[in-house]
């Protein structure tokens, strides 16, 4: 594997473009480029365009999950374990881990896959399965062969996401003799996977790339002190400008009118306090399509031979957009319910289905008009503004302050948060944070920074 590690603002994109663009692909060969996000893969594409004129045949850029299922699950997921899946579901699980695992079940029983189980689908055709016999093992080789005539490469980008059945997939494709070129920054594993960071130092062929073409040195001086000595950035020429504030929570009297005085094109928090709301709305969408498919499973069970899928899909349309709007008029989820089942006698419907669509309910929450709604820290990862606004909390303070040094979750979210900023970073103290580090000693922490600023 060729590994490229690259931190925040680095050009990663660019420089995976310009890597697909001049890599060499062999006749009849295929190259894929795969991202974690749709935005990302749109992006990549739109480089390559601007690169070639157009993306040709010969590259294929996607979703790591569209990916996987495509090249990997639907081609060859049968001829290792007889099942073929039918169609994807991207609905909502319930958090508690029975309903989950019978709601999954329930899903492939009628050849369904959750797209969230993909990548342990996925490694089940690469790289192995708890159990496989001989006669799979065998088999397996023969399908990575096959793959491997045809594919000549695959670029990951943001690799830091990389969990431990995709880093399995992706040695299995490796050693299948098919380049792999990765991208990304462990600084900013917010999911505290770790398996890029594995990569990384088991790796011979490591590039380092130490340039930042978004944030102002100043910024990096804070981001720096949390990077290992092989990636620390240095801000590119035209961005050694910029500026740092620090503002205390406590010297604010209306922190709504503060947030939106400041303009600011970003503003998070790493944890949800009872002035801050991070509990941003769902999409409507993704609640409706999870509590219509439960609705939709109710009434096939009930009326299938009766009535046509079409009537069922169109009464559970109508059904679904009453009791989301029942439910945002008044609340109790479970009353909803019984008042559906009751009126449509659903004296079957088991309980613990009753469990599964009182959590679909739970996608949204009414935020008092008085608290600012920001961001979390994960939910920007990625994004970039001129001016941003950073809630430092009690968790990320010990990482900044150097009271704690060690490389993991926390760490890399505070990472995250000093690096979005192309000209203004302002970071407010929290009243935690100030009562716990005091505000003389939080100014002589700023004071070396702020001066070298002026």
């Amino acid at each position: 594997m060729k590994v490229n590690v690259a931190g925040a603002g680095a050009g990663k994109t660019t420089k995976m473009a310009d890597l697909i663009t001049e890599y060499c692909i062999p006749e009849g060969k295929i190259v894929f480029c795969i991202a974690f996000t749709n935005a990302a893969a749109d992006n990549i594409e739109n480089k390559v365009a601007e690169k070639l004129g157009m993306v040709p045949n010969n590259i294929k850029i996607s979703t790591i999950h569209s990916f996987l299922y495509q090249e990997l699950i639907a081609p060859l997921y049968y001829f290792l374990y007889g099942k073929q899946f039918e169609q994807l579901s991207v609905i909502e699980l319930p958090n508690d881990q029975k309903y989950k695992r019978a709601k999954l079940s329930e899903l492939e029983n009628g050849n369904i896959l959750h797209y969230t189980m993909i990548p342990e689908k996925a490694k089940w055709v690469a790289y192995q399965k708890s159990g496989d016999i001989k006669a799979i093992k065998q088999l397996r080789k023969k399908l990575l062969n096959h793959f491997a005539g045809y594919c000549a490469a695959i670029f990951v980008d943001e690799a830091q996401d990389i969990s431990k059945d995709i880093k399995h997939i992706l040695e299995a494709l490796n050693q299948a003799g098919i380049d792999i070129v990765l991208y990304g920054d462990p600084k900013q594993d917010v999911k505290g996977l770790g398996c890029f960071k594995e990569i990384i130092d088991n790796s011979t062929e490591v590039q380092y790339i130490p340039n930042c073409f978004r944030c102002p040195q100043i910024h990096l001086n804070l981001s720096n002190t949390l990077a290992a000595d092989t990636q620390q950035q240095v801000a590119s020429e035209h961005n050694l400008a910029g500026s740092l504030q620090v503002v205390y929570e406590s010297d604010i009297e209306d922190i709504k009118q503060f947030i939106v005085d400041g303009n600011y094109g970003l503003q998070y928090i790493s944890m949800k306090r009872d002035r801050f709301e991070t509990h941003e709305k769902q999409a409507k969408n993704k609640r409706f399509d999870t509590l219509y498919h439960e609705v939709y499973r109710a009434m096939m069970d009930k009326w299938d031979g009766v009535k046509s899928e079409m009537e069922i899909r169109r009464v559970a349309f109508y059904v679904t957009e009453q009791m989301l709007e029942a439910f945002d008029n008044r609340g109790n989820a479970a009353g909803i319910i019984s008042e559906w089942v009751k009126a449509n006698a659903f004296n079957t419907l088991p309980r613990h289905k009753y469990a599964q669509m009182v959590t679909t309910f739970q996608g949204e929450s009414i935020v008092a008009n008085d608290i600012p709604v920001v961001s979390s820290i994960e939910s920007i990862k990625g994004l970039e503004a001129e001016r941003c606004l950073f809630i430092l909390t009690t968790d990320l303070a010990p990482y900044l302050f150097r009271k704690k040094t060690e490389d993991n979750k926390t760490s890399h979210l505070l990472y995250v948060a000093l690096t979005r900023s192309l000209d203004c970073l302002t970071i407010l103290i929290s009243k935690e944070v100030e009562s716990l580090y005091t505000r003389s000693s939080i100014d002589s922490f700023f004071a070396p920074l702020l001066m070298e600023e002026t």
